[in-house]
C-alpha cells in the first residue's frame, strides 16, 4: 500500500490535470458505436476510428476469422525462442512487395516497431532530425537511443537542412511521419529525400496513417506517401501498422535485407516480446489483397472531399483548410471547451475525441475527426451540422 507522502503526491498531480481539463479516462466503447450504417436510433456514428477504409468490419474479414481452424491462440513466444512460422514469414513478403523494399519485418504494434528500429540503430554518435509534430512513439525511440535529437519545425526543410550541414555528428537520421496524425498533413517527402540523399542521413518514414491509403493513383498502387510523392526507392526504412487503413493488428518495417538481419540481432522490442499471432496475420493478408483494388480508397476520397466542401462551406472556426487525408482536425484551442463539445456530440450520437496536450501543445486542443469509406454523406453532413451549431454556441 502507498504510504502517505506517494499518495498525496500521486493524487495532486491527478487533481492538478483534472484542474486543467486535461484528466483522462477510459470509455467503453461498445456494440451501439460504428463507423457505417447503424443498427439503431441509439446507435452512436464513429468519427474517430483509424479504420480508414472500413477493413476491420469487411464481411469477407469477418468471415474468415470466424473460419480459422485454431491450433492455438498464439505462439506464446518469441520468434527467435519458438515464435517464428511460415505464415509470419509469408506475411513479410506480401508487404515486402507492397513497399517495393527487399525485406520486411512484423512487430506487435507500430508503436514497438518504431521504439525498435530507431532505439537501435542510432547511438550516442548519431543525430537525428526529427519533425516537431512527429508521433509519441517517435519522441520516446529518440530520447530512448541515446542519440543528440534535433527537432525542426514542421515541415521546415530549409531548418532541416541547416541543421544536418551544421551537425557534426558521424551518423544522421531523418525522421518524419508521412501522413501527421493529428493535423492530417504530408511530411515534404520530395525535399526532405534530397537533403537525406545528398548528406548521406538515413531516411525513415513511419506511414502508418498513409499506407494502403495513398499512393501512385495511376499505377493504382496504394503503398503509402513514399510512393504518392515518387520516393520510394529513396526511403531507406518504412515502418506502419497494420491497424489503421489496413484494419487489423500489429506493425511492421520494410528495409533492406541488411538492416532486417540487424534488427533481429539488435532490436530489444523485437528480441524480448512474442510474435505476432499467426490468425492475426491470415486477416492481414485478406485484408491487404482487398486494399489493392483500391474500392475502398475512392469512397474514402470522396468522403473526404465532401467533408471539407461543406465544412468550408459553413465556414466553420478552427477548420484546417485544404487537408486530403483521413484526419480532418478542428483547432478549438481551449481544453474546457473542447471537452464540452466532444461530450455534447456524444449526446448527439457522433463520437468525436478531444484532443488536449501533451498529445498537441496546450491552448491548441482540437477535435479530430477521422473519416472512413464507410461513412456516409448523410452523416457527415449532419456532423458537420452539430460542430457548427456547438462551436458557435459553447
Amino acid at each position: 500500500m502507498l504510504d502517505k507522502n506517494n499518495f498525496t503526491y500521486f493524487t495532486n498531480v491527478l487533481n492538478k490535470l483534472n484542474e486543467d481539463c486535461l484528466y483522462r479516462h477510459l470509455r467503453v466503447v461498445g456494440e451501439a458505436i460504428h463507423q457505417g450504417n447503424t443498427k439503431s436510433g441509439n446507435d452512436i456514428c464513429n468519427f474517430s476510428s483509424n479504420d480508414y477504409l472500413g477493413l476491420s468490419k469487411n464481411e469477407d474479414v469477418i468471415k474468415k476469422f470466424r473460419n480459422l481452424s485454431l491450433e492455438s491462440v498464439s505462439q506464446c513466444s518469441s520468434r527467435l525462442i519458438s515464435g517464428n512460422t511460415l505464415v509470419l514469414e509469408k506475411l513479410e513478403k506480401a508487404l515486402s512487395k507492397h513497399r517495393n523494399t527487399e525485406s520486411s519485418l512484423l512487430y506487435p504494434t507500430g508503436y514497438m516497431a518504431n521504439l525498435g528500429v530507431i532505439g537501435c540503430i542510432a547511438d550516442r554518435n548519431t543525430a537525428i532530425f526529427s519533425d516537431e509534430l512527429n508521433h509519441a512513439s517517435i519522441i520516446d525511440a529518440c530520447k530512448l537511443s541515446n542519440a543528440k535529437t534535433y527537432v525542426f519545425s514542421h515541415n521546415d526543410t530549409i531548418e532541416l537542412k541547416k541543421m544536418v550541414t551544421n551537425s557534426s555528428e558521424r551518423r544522421k537520421i531523418i525522421v518524419t511521419e508521412g501522413i501527421f496524425s493529428m493535423n492530417g498533413g504530408y511530411a515534404q517527402l520530395d525535399e526532405i529525400s534530397e537533403i537525406a540523399e545528398k548528406y548521406g542521413c538515413i531516411l525513415i518514414v513511419d506511414d502508418s496513417h498513409g499506407d494502403f491509403i495513398v499512393g501512385d493513383k495511376k499505377l493504382k498502387n496504394y503503398s503509402g506517401t513514399p510512393s504518392l510523392f515518387g520516393v520510394e526507392q529513396k526511403v531507406d526504412i518504412h515502418i506502419s501498422s497494420l491497424s489503421k487503413g489496413l484494419g487489423c493488428f500489429g506493425g511492421y518495417v520494410s528495409c533492406p535485407h541488411l538492416i532486417r538481419n540487424y534488427l533481429i540481432n539488435k532490436s530489444r522490442s523485437f528480441i524480448f516480446t512474442s510474435a505476432l499471432p499467426e490468425f492475426l496475420c491470415e486477416l492481414a493478408m485478406l485484408s491487404l489483397e482487398l486494399a489493392k483494388k483500391g474500392i475502398q480508397q475512392e469512397r474514402l476520397e470522396n468522403n473526404i472531399n465532401y467533408f471539407q466542401k461543406i465544412a468550408h462551406e459553413q465556414d466553420i472556426p478552427g477548420l484546417v483548410h485544404g487537408v486530403q487525408s483521413p484526419i480532418n482536425p478542428i483547432i478549438i484551442g481551449s481544453e474546457k471547451k473542447t471537452i464540452t463539445i466532444s461530450k455534447k456530440l456524444l449526446n448527439r450520437g457522433y463520437y468525436v475525441q478531444g484532443i488536449r496536450y501533451p498529445t498537441v501543445k496546450k491552448n491548441e486542443a482540437q477535435l479530430r475527426i477521422s473519416l472512413s469509406s464507410l461513412h456516409t454523406y448523410h452523416q457527415i453532413s449532419a456532423l458537420v451540422d452539430n460542430i457548427n451549431q456547438l462551436i458557435r454556441n459553447c
